[in-house]
């Protein structure tokens, strides 16, 4: 009986975390299909967040030097690749593809990389007002689900200190335009729950002035735990409430209930 060769695959990932962490819902599938080995490219700032939420292979896309980006470049090569799909939308996803030498480069043409590909999906794959997931399962080749449809990661440790807190996410991407101004007053409300504020340096300012008059019973943490760090914490949390965030994505690929502002 004649055994078919296994295709390897390399998936470039997005730089923002939300958006890596739908990719990551979409790719369980793509690595699910037979006779396929799916390696993700991760950024090097979240080349922690993939190994914690993902058991898929990974090679870290370190670009701060030229001398990162030839190493990166020797590793992505060792592996010899069959084909290597890019989810990001930039010039420099398409030129690494380029410089790798793999002889399939899938991606959608824009930004002038049309040339750098092999297999040029056009714009119409690009969704700007359907869910992000979409695009990805089209870019991967993959049937389109649904989010309730998706099955949540269990895997992960709960941190123990603030298992069964109410997880406060107030900060946002893009800043003051997508945060809700009205975090402080559902502190107030929440007369007996214990409280965790997470987010990163820039979020303090906002942190601070949440948990100023409630500080009996609101633990903050903004700008001092890691990403690995947080995902422990909104994994063991009762509810995690959260604006347009990372974050916010991450307790939704964790099945932990979320209301998102």
């Amino acid at each position: 009986m004649y055994i078919l060769p296994m295709r390897k695959i390399a998936v470039l990932m997005p730089n923002w975390v939300g958006d890596f962490v739908m990719a990551l819902s979409v790719l369980a599938r793509k690595a699910s299909e037979p006779d396929t080995v799916i390696t993700l490219i991760v950024p090097e700032n979240l080349s922690g967040l993939g190994k914690l939420l993902s058991s898929l292979p990974q090679i870290t896309y370190r670009r701060k030097t030229r001398a990162d980006f030839r190493e990166t470049l020797s590793e992505i090569k060792r592996v010899s690749f069959d084909e290597i799909i890019l989810l990001p939308h930039s010039f420099s996803s398409a030129w690494l593809a380029f410089r790798s030498g793999i002889a399939a480069r899938r991606g959608v043409s824009t930004e002038l990389r049309g040339l750098l590909l092999t297999d040029r999906l056009s714009g119409k794959h690009i969704t700007r007002k359907e869910h992000l997931t979409k695009e990805y399962s089209s870019v991967l080749g993959v049937k389109y689900e649904e989010p309730s449809e998706w099955q949540a990661v269990s895997n992960i440790t709960p941190d123990e200190m603030y298992k069964g807190s109410t997880v406060l996410c107030p900060g946002a991407a893009y800043g003051p335009a997508k945060q809700w101004p009205e975090f402080n007053v559902l502190v107030r409300l929440q007369h007996d729950s214990k409280m965790v504020i997470l987010g990163d340096k820039k979020d303090r300012e906002v942190s601070s002035r949440i948990a100023h008059h409630m500080s009996h019973k609101v633990t903050d943490l903004s700008g001092i735990t890691s990403l690995e760090q947080a995902v422990s914490i909104i994994s063991g949390a009762s509810v995690v409430i959260s604006n347009d965030s990372g974050l916010m994505h991450i307790a939704g690929y964790l099945g932990v209930p979320v209301v998102g502002i």
